[in-house]
């Protein structure tokens, strides 16, 4: 009879201290988290420069609630290379086609216009093989294709990118009128 009084009063105490572990391990971890989001929310990123703020793999740019996301930071980009006519206004509220060789190049577009473009789709200029449509100029078109010399050109209704992900964004900049 002692022996199982003993055995119960030690499954009790083993109970006990598991449980006051397990509490503390879930409050530490809690308060843990809470403080590193008020240390983490105090300090102003050491990425952030001029508006624009980077989260590791896009650069930021923050006007009122809406957000532009770049590959490359505005300083990085020479915009006085490119000289376009169009603006934001050109692409309001209309579909709008793009045709990229540039992986990432549809997504980039995709982030900074899509607020203010009525439908972006996908697209080939011309034929090709790929399952899309073909369009030409007569359209509202984003054409971009990988080139080891960047330019920026406009053709009725279409706009040639040709270089890297660097000269998408410098049109994108352009576009939107943001400059460093």
């Amino acid at each position: 009879m002692r022996r199982l009084g003993e055995i119960e009063r030690k499954e009790q105490r083993r109970k006990r201290i598991s449980g006051i572990f397990i509490i503390s391990l879930l409050l530490l971890s809690t308060l843990g988290f809470a403080l590193s989001m008020v240390s983490f929310e105090g300090q102003s990123s050491a990425e952030e420069v001029q508006g624009f703020s980077n989260n590791g793999q896009y650069w930021i740019y923050t006007v009122g609630t809406q957000k532009y996301y770049f590959t490359h930071h505005v300083e990085e980009v020479d915009l006085s290379l490119y000289t376009i006519d169009k603006n934001l206004a050109d692409f309001g509220g209309k579909q709008v086609y793009v045709d990229s060789q540039i992986d990432g190049g549809l997504q980039e577009v995709y982030n900074s216009l899509g607020a203010y473009i009525g439908r972006i789709n996908e697209a080939c200029y011309g034929e090709c093989t790929r399952d899309l449509p073909e369009k030409d100029c007569s359209e509202p078109m984003i054409v971009i294709r990988n080139s080891e010399t960047p330019v920026i050109r406009e053709q009725d209704s279409c706009i040639f990118i040709e270089g890297d992900m660097k000269t998408l964004d410098a049109f994108l900049y352009k576009v939107l009128g943001i400059t460093p």
